[in-house]
């Protein structure tokens, strides 16, 4: 692993290790409230980057965006088919930003200048992109239905990892993760399913869910979690189910909309995106982030209103219903390192 890489690695973990206490927010729901209705600031994560549909932040822990970028303009609303929708994103070394939307994954720098980028031509989709441990990138292309490892600074496509899947260009993947021992979990979207795949696409594991599945990822202790319209899963190592979160789980604090990333704390705690797409009524999506633990207590709650301070141009449906598609939140250094 690269040693700069591996320093900024070892900073972020400090700054989530550290567990700034959990402050209760306002859960804006009209049933029973998250205990402790308060101000979200500190969040859990202290400082951290906030990736959105509409656009990237830098949080402090004071609730103020220090830095955003917004690929079509932050005036521009959105909608589906859009070719800068984010869909994933990450803070790289260097205050660098990698990030993936429906029809390329690109890196920018802190003054918003871009890097290089890896694109695809309608209607073809990338979706998502990850960084990887030899400074090279992993992305989807629905076009070739494969795992492409990119060559960071360049986008030249140095491996192919076939994923076969059913569907068409928007309806075959959401998004992909890399484990530590070096497979690929993917999102089967249109077969509604993750999947392990080794370097060369050799199929490991599979597990259906019963909605569309957003993401799955290998936490520490070596189990795996999924997410998506169904909730989440936490599977074992044979990945047998051990674990879910639901809508009526969820239910007396808040509506549980779209589980989209999720960022492990201390103490086996979640920090979970609760994306809002294609909603049929106002005010269900008042809680786009949360905090819970394996008991399925939430303990920490990021209102909707927060946006508001940082861009008000939140994408607004046909219907008049303001949406806010949050995607992850994700550990930054203190300021300055």
């Amino acid at each position: 692993m690269n040693p700069m890489f591996r320093r900024w690695l070892a900073a972020a973990c400090i700054v989530a290790l550290t567990g700034i206490a959990l402050v209760a927010a306002d859960s804006g729901i009209p049933t029973k409230p998250v205990p402790g209705v308060g101000n979200p600031w500190p969040s859990p994560l202290g400082r951290f980057f906030l990736v959105s549909a509409e656009g990237l932040y830098v949080i402090e822990p004071d609730g103020t965006a220090s830095w955003s970028y917004h690929p079509a303009g932050s005036a521009k609303q959105f909608h589906g088919s859009e070719d800068d929708l984010i869909y994933d994103g990450w803070a790289l070394p260097n205050h660098h930003y990698l990030f993936s939307t429906h029809r390329y994954v690109r890196e920018i720098d802190a003054a918003k200048g871009t890097v290089w980028e890896y694109r695809l031509a309608a209607p073809a989709e990338v979706k998502s992109g990850v960084p990887l441990p030899n400074g090279n990138v992993a992305a989807l292309d629905s076009r070739e239905q494969a795992v492409l490892e990119l060559e960071g600074g360049t986008g030249r496509v140095l491996y192919r990892t076939p994923v076969p899947a059913k569907g068409n260009d928007h309806s075959r993947y959401m998004l992909l993760r890399r484990t530590p021992e070096g497979t690929y979990i993917v999102a089967l979207r249109e077969e509604q399913r993750f999947v392990e795949v080794d370097r060369d696409g050799k199929l490991l594991r599979s597990f259906p869910v019963p909605r569309m599945p957003v993401m799955a990822q290998r936490l520490a202790d070596g189990s795996t979690l999924g997410s998506g319209y169904f909730g989440m899963v936490q599977l074992d190592a044979q990945w047998k189910e051990t674990w879910t979160y639901r809508a009526e789980d969820a239910a007396p604090s808040f509506a549980l909309q779209l589980p989209w990333g999720v960022t492990e704390l201390p103490g086996h705690r979640l920090l979970v995106a609760n994306s809002d797409w294609h909603l049929k009524a106002k005010n269900g999506n008042r809680v786009q982030f949360f905090a819970l633990d394996a008991a399925k207590r939430v303990s920490w709650t990021m209102p909707s209103a927060a946006y508001s301070k940082w861009n008000g141009n939140a994408a607004e449906s046909s219907g008049g219903i303001v949406e806010y598609h949050s995607v992850l939140m994700q550990p930054l250094p203190a300021a300055g390192l």
